[in-house]
């Protein structure tokens, strides 16, 4: 406490951009304070004799009345405060906010001269040092050093600091009872507060910038998540009904991995349900990260601000760490031993506004807490076509020409999720607006995006440049009826096919050809994609992608199905068996078209080549077929083909349309010198794959050999 020579005490309130009216009050807080303090007459004798003192004074002797009148002078003013009864000012902007927080809340007036007690404390720096001169404190000693300070009764102010008031309710004030803290440990207001409530604001939400911020207006509809329009029915028709019902404890959990649409899509159902979007900010606004123990106290605070008032949903990104803070300890272990679980079940099940719960991975949520939602919805990336959609929206909102064909192809890619085609699109509109950048839309556009998919370790865009011209499916050289075949999945809609054959022979690309033609995207899995060190999860990934293909409508393409599709009779570890039953399991379950390829299939289950309803063989070209496509791909390079060229390539053996596309990748690095050059490389290719196997692979053979080899194993 600063007092000078003559005991007086100034509170310089000005200099705090204080109202005048304020001074008493704060002084007589003070002086309360001061005289209730164990030995205060012995510690101010303490204090004022280290004040300086003036020449004629410096003997003990002469000090000590001096001191004496000080103390005196401090009890007169004291007892003068009193008589006088200061009362806080009612029309300050601050006592304007707390009044309006006062009647949001149906604060009682003990707990409104409380919050304005303790902002008031951390401005006034007097104040604040004579609460902590009062030491470390435990809760009966916090309630008795506000007691006297304000000159309330214990029990009012047990009561307006009990966990049933409305102050420590809504979070407007809480305690720390773990241990004993002095005084500004001790109590404490919501992160941001005590600034706010020195600004005049029109709207009560923006007294709390930290706790609770409007979401901008999301420019999308629910049409923009047809992907989902299954849930969206459910989700969206439950909002509105609970809503205007005036259910409580309405909360909707939205996993997925980042990028996907999770904020978005919360923004659009608030808005489809005609609520008021608000979200509980991850961030402070100076831009320091909040942490989880004070989003959550922003997230109940919240309810009680907006609870009553003009229909609205919060929106609580980022949650996983929120709930690992409450379910771990200290030392990061799960307990309960505080029995908290308990009482954050109870915040979910008695909210009054309707909650969005967002997390890119559940890891961090107890199954406690799962069960306490009322839609759990997990989002992927969407389907082709509507990253199409949405790569083509961007693209027009910034006025980017790109060609339709890289449109279409860049959108095949699954790893575009919305936010990285918002964001890529952003910078290429941004980069090609300017003089300095010589590289086109589709040059900069690919660029970006590539590097963001390799930062995630997923394969970069394909190139334009490996497209293989025109598709021609009389190059397919297989033992079955293909545009037959073709028209039969276009009537039925579903099918289980086995594409088996040597490498090249155009199995994969047949598969895509196929979804093109019945008009449905395509999904390609690999083996390398579904395997994993760890027991149980690619039986899992088996599982999620059956169920993608079946979301999405696609067409679901397993290249080197082998690896699953083994013969149990010679798996030598119980996950070999468990993979190949998942693998059974889920084809039979499916309804869609199923295309599974393979190199081995001497390797194949026989009860798995029972699940198909066609097996086709795809051998290497007729020597037609050889013909024609070399006379093709000289015409890339503008050359006619002789009968010497056309024969010799006709006699080539296990020649492939995939051996044509090598030679075509290779000429742009090294240039074929004519026709003759072209008959050699695919020479050369031919004599290389002979050389590992004369026979060829399995039970490859000639198509012309009477029985087909798979009806000799099935027999």
């Amino acid at each position: 406490m600063n007092t000078n020579a003559d005991g007086l005490t100034f509170i310089k309130v000005a200099s705090l951009g204080l109202d005048e009216r304020y001074a008493p009050v704060l002084e007589l807080w003070i002086l309360r304070i001061l005289f209730s303090l164990d030995d205060v007459e012995q510690q101010l004798r303490d204090s004022l004799a280290e004040l300086p003192v003036g020449d004629g004074d410096s003997d003990e002797g002469a000090q000590a009345p001096r001191i004496e009148r000080a103390i005196t002078a401090l009890k007169e003013a004291h007892a003068r405060l009193e008589a006088l009864a200061p009362q806080l000012p009612d029309d300050t902007t601050l006592a304007i906010n707390i009044a309006r927080l006062g009647d949001r809340f149906g604060l009682t007036a003990v707990e409104r001269e409380l919050l304005h007690f303790v902002v008031l404390q951390r401005l006034c720096s007097q104040l604040h040092e004579m609460l902590n001169a009062a030491g470390e404190l435990n809760r009966i000693q916090t309630v008795r050093l506000l007691s006297t300070g304000l000159s309330r009764s214990m029990a009012d102010i047990q009561q307006a600091l009990s966990a049933t008031s409305r102050l420590c309710r809504c979070a407007l004030l809480t305690m720390d009872d773990a241990r004993s803290y002095t005084f500004e440990f001790k109590i404490d207001l919501p992160s941001g507060l005590t600034e706010a409530l020195w600004v005049e604001n029109k709207d009560l939400i923006d007294l709390f910038p930290n706790a609770v911020t409007p979401a901008p207006a999301s420019p999308l509809g629910l049409d923009d998540f047809a992907h989902l329009r299954e849930n969206l029915v459910v989700l969206s028709t439950y909002l509105e009904a609970a809503v205007r019902q005036g259910r409580r404890g309405i909360n909707i959990l939205i996993h997925g991995r980042s990028g996907t649409g999770k904020t978005e899509l919360a923004r659009v159902l608030a808005q489809a349900a005609g609520l008021q979007a608000l979200e509980i900010p991850v961030r402070q606004p100076d831009g320091k990260p909040h942490g989880g123990k004070a989003r959550f106290e922003s997230f109940r605070f919240a309810q009680n601000l907006l609870s009553g008032t003009t229909p609205a949903a919060l929106i609580f990104d980022e949650v996983d760490d929120v709930f690992e803070y409450w379910s771990s300890d200290r030392q990061g272990r799960h307990s309960n031993s505080s029995g908290i679980k308990g009482w954050v079940n109870h915040a979910l099940e008695h909210n009054p506004v309707p909650t969005f719960w967002l997390t890119n991975d559940l890891q961090g949520l107890d199954f406690a807490y799962r069960r306490r939602f009322d839609y759990v919805l997990e989002m992927e990336v969407p389907p082709q076509a509507v990253r199409r959609r949405m790569l083509e929206r961007h693209l027009q909102t910034h006025a980017l020409p790109l060609p339709p064909a890289w449109i279409e192809q860049a959108s095949r890619h699954e790893g575009l999720a919305p936010g990285l085609i918002e964001r890529a699109v952003r910078v290429c509109a941004t980069v090609a607006g300017t003089e300095s950048c010589s590289l086109g839309p589709e040059q900069i556009l690919t660029q970006v995006m590539n590097n963001t998919l390799h930062a995630m370790q997923m394969d970069r865009l394909p190139s334009r440049s490996a497209a293989q011209g025109a598709y021609r499916i009389d190059w397919l050289h297989a033992d079955t009826d293909l545009q037959r075949l073709r028209d039969g999945l276009v009537r039925e809609g579903a099918g289980r096919l086995c594409f088996w054959g040597l490498p090249g022979t155009g199995k994969t690309e047949f598969g895509r050809h196929l979804a093109r033609e019945v008009g449905r995207p395509l999904l390609v899995r690999r083996a390398s994609d579904l395997l994993s060190p760890y027991v149980g999860v690619a039986e899992r990934q088996i599982a999620q992608m059956f169920d993608q293909a079946r979301r999405e409508g696609a067409v679901l393409l397993l290249d080197e199905a082998d690896s699953f599709l083994m013969d149990r009779r010679g798996a030598q570890r119980s996950w070999e068996i468990t993979q190949v039953n998942e693998m059974l399991t889920q084809m039979e379950a499916f309804d869609g078209v199923f295309i599974a390829s393979t190199n081995l299939i001497d390797q194949v289950d026989r009860a798995a080549l029972r699940r198909f309803d066609v097996c086709i063989r795809f051998g290497p070209l007729k020597p037609t077929q050889a013909r024609e496509m070399l006379q093709d791909l000289a015409q890339h390079w503008g050359w006619s083909v002789d009968e010497t060229c056309l024969a010799r390539v006709a006699a080539l053996e296990e020649l492939t349309p995939g051996d044509f596309a090598s030679v075509r990748r290779g000429g742009r690095l090294s240039a074929p010198r004519d026709v003759q050059d072209l008959v050699q490389r695919l020479a050369q290719i031919c004599e290389m794959r002979q050389g590992r196997s004369h026979r060829g692979i399995g039970f490859l053979g000639p198509l012309e050999r009477g029985a087909s080899p798979m009806q000799e194993m099935l027999s």
